[in-house]
């Protein structure tokens, strides 16, 4: 398994040999193995470990277990313990949709300069389950299986299949974690593990290698079709941070549109949709506006949560969508104008934070009398759907308190009393002035 394993590394990723690795290590098999792999090849390496605290106790458990493999690797341990339910309520998603983008948020946060790669423990038994799964769900992504590699994202254990590695894992009297959540048929892809693969497995044994074959010829011509879209793609203007394609181009768009991973029915319905129509799939959206499609990727301004737990972590100056934005607190309102708001300190309660808006909220604007939907008020400014996620929301641990550039809320309004006033100012970053 191991030199195996090192082979791997030298055809697929050299450059994990002299550099330094980020590891995502649940305490399942899988990822067990990866670290132990990585530490007997005296790969250096870090360890990413997120506690969703959905299993209760077994959650603690497994997060316990890490730490104390971290201890025998001599390895430093990143975690997180993140409030998953929550985060899937307000943002309307599942709680595994939820679980995943904070997954690869809190990697996207760790990776340094002198620490570039984040590993993943999937391997040849995740690759035929996400073909079928990715089958029932009719989705062309099927077929191009798990990639070895996605940006930053490589997979080092794709040469092995589940059972083999439980199988070294066993015979180095190594011990692991198991999910108790992986036993319930609630989810599809427990579903096709407990269902379909054990026929598939049965009737083809050699089915994970063969696969994982066909995977990697097909991701060598996709590359190939890609790029031959990329250049039609390219003839076509850039507005913001996509492209604004022509309609009549029905066949060429619609297998453009088809390389990106859009799903063929939905890129029929796409062609036929109204003005405002907007269409995501993985990571990126489509819209239909008056000019013709546009064609983006979602993103681009990703807004990072920050909170300020505290009045003397102020000042700050963060990066927040397409803008830089300047907390700081003051005497008075110098400084006044159309890029500036001022609060009485006294009548906000910390946390303070910048922050994605989320499904649904409202805002109690100043100068109007209720209160709004953030979407709306976007709306009302004339900012396009593929937009809107760029503004950030505001707020203070009583609600929001506006959206730069857009419009603030009425409260904590300075007042003749008032004896220190939070200043927030913003500016269009560079990067996205238009």
């Amino acid at each position: 398994m191991l030199n195996r394993f090192q082979s791997f590394i030298r055809e697929n990723a050299p450059e994990i040999i002299e550099g330094k690795t980020l590891l995502a290590v649940s305490g399942g098999a899988d990822s067990v193995a990866m670290g132990h792999l990585f530490h007997r090849s005296g790969y250096c390496f870090e360890v990413a470990h997120l506690n969703y605290g959905l299993r209760g106790d077994e959650s603690d458990g497994d997060e316990a277990f890490v730490k104390q493999l971290c201890k025998q690797w001599g390895v430093n341990i990143h975690l997180d313990h993140p409030d998953t339910l929550i985060e899937a309520q307000l943002n309307g998603e599942s709680v595994q949709m939820a679980a995943r983008r904070l997954r690869y948020h809190h990697f996207k946060r760790l990776i340094k300069e002198e620490m570039n790669t984040v590993c993943t423990a999937h391997q040849r038994t995740d690759n035929l389950e996400h073909l079928f799964i990715y089958l029932l769900r009719n989705s062309p992504a099927a077929w191009q299986g798990i990639p070895l590699w996605r940006e930053n994202i490589f997979r080092p254990m794709m040469f092995a299949d589940a059972a083999e590695i439980r199988q070294w894992l066993a015979s180095e009297g190594l011990n692991w974690r198991e999910d108790s959540s992986n036993r319930k048929t609630d989810y599809l892809r427990n579903k096709v593990r407990h269902w379909i693969l054990p026929l598939i497995q049965t009737e083809f044994p050699d089915a994970e290698n063969e696969f994982a074959e066909l995977s990697r010829s097909l991701s060598v011509l996709r590359e190939a079709e890609n790029h031959k879209n990329k250049q039609w793609a390219s003839r076509f203007p850039s507005v913001g941070d996509g492209r604004m394609f022509d309609p009549a181009n029905k066949i060429e768009l619609l297998r453009y549109l088809k390389s990106l991973g859009m799903n063929v029915k939905e890129a029929e319905k796409l062609m036929h949709a109204g003005t405002g129509s907007r269409f995501h799939f993985h990571g990126w959206v489509a819209e239909v506006r008056n000019s013709g499609i546009w064609v983006g990727k979602t993103g681009r301004h990703e807004i990072e949560d920050t909170d300020i737990s505290l009045q003397s972590e102020l000042p700050v100056c963060l990066k927040a969508g397409k803008f830089i934005i300047t907390i700081q607190v003051q005497h008075t309102m110098d400084g006044n104008d159309q890029q500036s708001w001022f609060f009485d300190l006294d009548q906000l309660t910390f946390p303070l934070s910048i922050r994605n808006r989320r499904k649904g909220e409202r805002i109690y604007p100043f100068g109007m009398t209720g209160s709004k939907k953030i979407s709306d008020l976007l709306t009302d400014a004339y900012i396009p759907a593929s937009e809107k996620d760029v503004y950030p929301v505001f707020a203070h641990a009583g609600g929001v308190l506006g959206v730069p550039g857009i419009r603030r809320a009425a409260a904590a309004p300075v007042q003749e009393n008032t004896h220190s006033v939070l200043c927030v100012k913003w500016e269009i970053s560079e990067n996205h002035a238009e």
